[in-house]
């Protein structure tokens, strides 16, 4: 077994063990009455994606035990339920399923190689924290520049200094980037072979040609990439090529050709599956025509152009697997299709998660991000037109729906400027027009995750610090290009929607958490103060005459969250104030002595959820 080999291997572990981890949790919530339709959606999905890796390597146990799972979960499906006594069963097929993913394949002994270059293993964990360090030594020179300000203009020695300082910061950055990035051959290699006998199981004859394996993208892509490939090489080898008879009738080869390609697409790399089968029917094209996306068809949950179920394919889980993986990464999906001539589908992928091209703009005094890969122009709004009694811009001849940033997002804001401008975002099929306050630039940010505490928010990507060390969020463009569009017009404030404004402090030793956790409550509606510790904060709290509630981290400097809740218990004036403890400490011990000092929430941040979060906020503010 190679070494390419291994880490095909235990890229396929380490997926698998993400989705068998996500089954059980929806196992367990069907058990308890919580889940429904959409958590047997996701089984099945899960199930099929474990099928699908397991087969492409050849591990026949996995395959059949996934495979297993996948039919209990398509007849819940289709009854629409999963009855109470198919989860204890459920629940050991899964755990016999890890079992059997751990069984190490057999080894073959080692080539001798022939005086190979040397190479250094360096964890995975200390590139990120050094890609970390760089980040913020980027920040703190963009930062020292703004606090500058006037000086640099005078001094002219200075301003050459931390431009060569900056020009030194990019190369090092750039330097960092490259030690995150892998070629694409990294899953690669072993797909030829695995085509082949996926078409053999199919009583077909199939090729597979990869050009562009050496293409670089970030290990963190890659790692989760695989079986995205496999779906669509899967549904390539299912749906697309025809078999033997057909293919001759048609007047092409007798064996089916699939072209695995990759390269760069401006800022972003694409990865294309191209075969020459019988694509898709007149029928589908003509609706995508209506509709406006051949991928969207194609995915919705369920679709399925296979006239049987196999092992291969037809359940109607793959596409929107693919689709959903792809858009998380900040990417996007491109379909292609030609009745009798063929399929072609693209994956549109940033190259690295780290840092990204973002045009930065403001709406309600808030700066937000979207990567540069998503815009396709910015206009002045002067003339608008009206699509289905909502406001609209003509472009180039064709009419494009147009929102507000703050409608789109749920957040409370003035009315928009005169002619504010707006940000057009494109995708295959798709267009849209935001309009926001103000216009910042664009810029190259490093990205930071929302973490724990907020990563249950839809439609962001992450976080930027930009150079006044404010907090930018970076918005996904395909959520943006979903939202509902009704009620979304121009020029029209809707401040609070209804919804209860609290004015809350949020404590927390560590910058990044507070102004994060602080822009997404804003960005809610609510006024929000911050605070270092507790000590700061029980200042803050005498000196804020309307505070609605108080949201704490514990482990503090100086004072921890738990003395702040006590001392605010203790507190005449303030003894009955809300407080909410959010939190890492999840333990029986910490939970008690938090209800027993008089918390009126109690949160752990890895089962964060963050509808929930806003939900406590306005019944406890509002009581």
């Amino acid at each position: 077994m190679s070494a390419s080999d291994e880490e095909i291997h235990e890229l396929v572990r380490q997926e698998a063990g993400d989705c068998l981890r996500r089954m059980e949790s929806n196992l367990l919530a069907l058990e308890s009455g919580d889940g429904g339709a959409e958590e047997i959606d996701a089984i099945l999905r899960d199930a099929h994606s474990v099928k699908g890796s397991a087969a492409m390597i050849g591990w026949q146990q996995a395959t059949t035990l996934a495979s297993g799972i996948e039919d209990r979960m398509e007849q819940a499906r289709e009854q629409g339920a999963l009855a109470a006594d198919q989860v204890d069963p459920l629940l050991r097929a899964v755990d016999e399923l890890g079992r059997a993913l751990q069984v190490e394949p057999a080894a073959e002994a080692p080539k001798p190689a022939a005086s190979p270059a040397p190479t250094i293993r360096v964890p995975a964990a200390k590139v990120d924290r050094m890609l970390d360090v760089v980040g913020e030594t980027v920040l703190y020179h963009r930062r020292l520049e703004h606090a500058l300000g006037d000086t640099l203009r005078d001094g002219r020695q200075a301003s050459e200094e931390l431009d060569m300082g900056e020009q030194l910061l990019d190369e090092l950055q750039d330097s960092v980037i490259q030690m995150r990035t892998l070629p694409l051959r990294t899953i690669t290699d072993s797909l030829p072979r695995a085509v082949r006998d996926l078409a053999s199981q199919e009583g077909k004859e199939v090729e597979l040609t990869i050009d562009g394996a050496e293409t670089q993208l970030d290990r963190v892509i890659l790692d989760g990439i695989s079986e995205t490939i496999v779906h669509v090489l899967r549904n390539a080898v299912a749906h697309g090529i025809e078999e033997a008879g057909e293919r001759e009738s048609a007047g092409k080869p007798q064996a089916g050709r699939v072209e695995l390609r990759a390269g760069r697409r401006g800022r972003l790399v694409a990865i294309e599956v191209v075969d020459d089968g019988r694509g898709v029917s007149p029928e589908l094209l003509a609706r995508a025509e209506q509709e406006g996306s051949l991928v969207d068809i194609l995915a919705e949950t369920g679709f399925s152009t296979a006239e049987e179920v196999t092992d291969v394919a037809g359940r109607g889980v793959g596409l929107d697997a693919v689709k959903r993986h792809v858009e998380s990464l900040g990417g996007g999906l491109e379909l292609k299709s030609e009745t009798g001539r063929g399929t072609e589908v693209t994956l549109l992928l940033p190259i690295t998660l780290a840092l990204m091209k973002v045009l930065l703009f403001e709406r309600g005094g808030h700066p937000f991000g979207l990567p540069m890969t998503s815009v396709g122009r910015v206009v002045a709004v002067a003339d608008t037109t009206s699509l289905g009694n909502r406001p609209s811009l003509e472009l180039e001849g064709q009419v494009v729906p147009l929102s507000d940033l703050g409608q789109l997002i749920g957040a409370a804001a003035a009315p928009l400027p005169r002619n504010p401008p707006a940000i057009v975002i494109e995708s295959p099929g798709r267009r849209l027009a935001v309009a926001c306050d103000e216009l910042l630039g664009e810029e190259e940010v490093v990205i930071k995750s929302l973490g724990a505490i907020l990563s249950g928010m839809p439609g962001f990507l992450g976080a930027a610090i930009l150079g006044d060390g404010r907090i930018a969020l970076v918005l996904d463009p395909n959520h943006l290009l979903k939202a509902p569009t009704e009620a979304m017009a121009i020029g029209q404030s809707e401040e609070t929607d209804g919804r209860m404004v609290a004015r809350v402090l949020v404590v927390d030793d560590q910058f990044s958490a507070r102004e994060l956790q602080r822009s997404i409550l804003e960005t809610a509606g609510h006024r929000v103060e911050v605070a270092r510790d507790g000590r700061e904060a029980l200042a803050r709290i005498g000196e804020i005459a309307d505070l609605d509630l108080v949201l704490t981290d514990v482990q503090m400097p100086e004072m921890d969250g738990f003395e702040l809740l006590e001392a605010i218990r203790a507190s005449e004036e303030h003894g009955s104030l809300p407080v909410v403890i959010v939190t890492t400490l999840g333990d029986d011990a910490s939970r008690r002595r938090g209800v027993e000092a008089g918390a009126d929430a109690y949160i752990v941040k890895e089962e964060f959820d963050q509808q929930a979060l806003l939900e406590t906020i306005e019944r406890l503010a509002g009581r």
